[in-house]
């Protein structure tokens, strides 16, 4: 219940912020999941990213675009078989590569073949970190990589 995580995010936030962070993105993503992705998705996805055997982020901010969403140019390519090939960078993603859960997985904003111009042009793509089979195992590693961990103190 929201009464429960808002208490919880309290604790959590004046103990650890650069811990609570992680939680606070999951959280995000379970309600963006739940309320905008199709029923498989939702299947595949909520109940572990529920429980936090994973861990979600969002992909946002580019190196050229900053703030600005509708400079993005990270494309999304469909392959015929239902997936998409994203191609682009991204850049400063929160608890975007760790080892605390089993599977992170990247809400990545791209641009689809076709898409009009600036911000109502970009659409919202599930991009684990392994790929998850039909059975619900972890499968192999997505073709999804880090660059770099940004070496730091505090968040």
């Amino acid at each position: 219940p929201a009464v429960v995580q808002a208490g919880l995010g309290e604790i959590w936030n004046a103990a650890n912020p650069a811990l609570a962070l992680c939680w606070m993105l999951t959280h995000g993503q379970i309600h963006a999941l739940d309320a905008y992705a199709g029923d498989e998705v939702r299947e595949t996805y909520l109940a572990r990213l529920v429980e936090g055997s994973w861990t979600g982020t969002m992909n946002l901010t580019e190196p050229q675009a900053g703030t600005d969403l509708g400079a993005i140019r990270t494309t999304a390519t469909p392959n015929g078989d239902g997936s998409w090939s994203i191609t682009g960078q991204k850049i400063f993603i929160t608890w975007g590569d760790h080892d605390v859960a089993e599977n992170i997985v990247h809400l990545v904003l791209a641009r689809t073949p076709d898409a009009p111009a600036g911000a109502k042009g970009l659409s919202l793509f599930v991009a684990p970190k392994f790929l998850v089979e039909p059975d619900g195992s972890l499968g192999a590693r997505n073709a999804v990589t880090t660059v770099s961990v940004e070496h730091k103190l505090g968040i």
